[in-house]
């Protein structure tokens, strides 16, 4: 009897003393995947960012938003900015095209997320995104579910923006719970 209530002491002792370090190491990892999601939102806002400020400042149309909301409320913006980028790649200049890629019936094996195209000889006021597949695109960051662009023109933010570089450019990217919501600035 000795024997059993000691070992029952034991395993009692055992549990509340391992409790805290169990709680401890799941926020750890809570925190860590938190961070890992805020991180590719803002590394992803950043890259765009750095497109629309490389974007060719003499085309005639610098840069397009076309704003689009989904059913139940959720965004569904699309980028449009003249781009060298694909003169990199030996290409003639163009434009890159930022659009979010949804799972459907039609294209099952499609990852959900945020896609860039990089289409090369296509200026942005010719730039048809529904037109746009997703196996052409490269995906830029997995699982957002809605994108927000928002232009500061004079004083106001507007949705719907085809022009110049504007003053500022706020880009919200939602990604399950995790929000992530970035202003950038250019100057003129």
């Amino acid at each position: 009897m000795e024997i059993l209530i000691a070992v029952a002491l034991t395993g009692l002792v055992a549990s509340l003393t391992l409790a805290p370090v169990v709680y401890a190491v799941r926020q750890v990892v809570e925190t860590e995947e938190a961070y890992s999601d805020e991180a590719a939102l803002r590394r992803t806002a950043l890259f765009m960012a750095q497109d629309m400020a490389a974007g060719l400042r003499l085309a005639r149309v610098t840069m397009r938003v076309i704003a689009h909301e989904t059913l139940g409320g959720g965004n569904d913006d699309t980028l449009i900015v003249a781009s060298a980028a694909p003169a990199k790649q030996n290409m003639a200049v163009g434009s890159v095209v930022y659009r979010l890629a949804r799972r459907s019936f039609m294209n099952d094996d499609t990852i959900p997320g945020l896609y860039r195209w990089v289409l090369p000889g296509v200026l942005p006021d010719a730039v048809k995104p529904g037109e746009l597949e997703e196996k052409d695109g490269q995906l830029a960051v997995p699982y957002v579910t809605a994108l927000k662009l928002s232009v500061y023109r004079s004083s106001d933010w507007i949705s719907n923006y085809e022009g110049k570089l504007p003053l500022a450019v706020r880009i919200t990217l939602y990604r399950g719970e995790e929000r992530g919501e970035y202003v950038f600035s250019f100057p003129l």
